[in-house]
């Protein structure tokens, strides 16, 4: 997708942090946004000062882990626009800590939201999308994290993350065929409120004691511009590329991981069963 202007972009997670970042990004290129976010006083904030810009802006509050509301996502950015051209299945939490220390309401709640969430906007737009015809696309964010292994830090965490992987890499190619492509963004640490994700964590799966800020030694607090990362995933659409590595310097550790995997294929290559 190359021309942007007029468009319409639909950002979950939209009222901050990378959403936002994106949100903001997509107006200046003169796309109409629909601002989506579980918390929906903030996104309402942010559709109030994209239409101060002149870009056309709604807020719709949603629950990325509700099937439901993510189709009245879907029916209500149609209703007020009648297409969407660039789709970013954004929303997304955190906690911190190994996998084995990690209780069952921290793997369900993760999953909700990061993986859930992610395949819900993709089955709630995607027939619209092929419905519309024409060029479009789809961003699902995943972290660098998707590609390395989570250890004693953010266990869970990269657990979604890969799952997000995979599944973009499971509808890009069958979707390609109707214009539609798709990226998965892969960022490391970008500034943004992800530290504070439990402030919208379900009483039914309880408080963790604790934060992420111990844990991450203010790496969101330090990191990239959301607005920057807008305009990563801005040239990446347009260069329909389908990794979006913003932190090109973690490159040497994504090899190394892999080099992991390579010696598995050494090793069962030596192998007399």
């Amino acid at each position: 997708m190359q021309d942007f202007k007029g468009k319409i972009a639909v950002v979950t997670g939209g009222a901050s942090g990378i959403g936002e970042g994106m949100a903001r990004t997509f107006a200046a290129e003169g796309m109409h946004v629909v601002v989506s976010d579980i918390e929906g006083d903030r996104a309402e904030s942010v559709s109030a000062s994209l239409r101060e810009t002149g870009a056309r802006s709604i807020a719709v509050q949603t629950d990325v882990t509700d099937r439901d509301a993510v189709e009245a996502l879907a029916d209500k950015t149609y209703a007020e626009f009648g297409a969407a051209h660039l789709v970013c299945n954004n929303a997304g939490v955190c906690v911190g800590g190994s996998a084995h220390e990690s209780s069952d309401a921290d793997w369900s709640w993760l999953f909700r939201v990061n993986v859930n969430g992610v395949i819900h906007g993709c089955q709630a737009f995607i027939p619209r999308m092929i419905e519309q015809g024409g060029d479009a696309h789809i961003v699902n964010t995943a972290s660098i994290g998707g590609f390395l292994p989570g250890g004693e830090i953010l266990g869970v965490y990269t657990a979604t993350k890969a799952s997000v992987v995979g599944i973009t890499e499971s509808y890009a190619d069958s979707i390609k065929a109707h214009g539609i492509g798709m990226s998965v963004l892969c960022p490391a640490f970008v500034t943004s409120n992800l530290i504070e994700a439990e402030r919208n964590r379900p009483d039914e799966f309880g408080k963790r004691p604790g934060g992420l800020e111990p844990i991450l030694g203010g790496g969101f607090e330090t990191g990239m511009d959301p607005l920057t990362v807008g305009k990563w995933v801005v040239r990446a659409v347009k260069d329909d590329q389908r990794f979006i590595f913003t932190h090109p310097e973690m490159r040497e550790l994504v090899e190394g991981h892999f080099a992991q995997v390579m010696e598995g294929f050494d090793w069962a290559a030596k192998q007399e069963i």
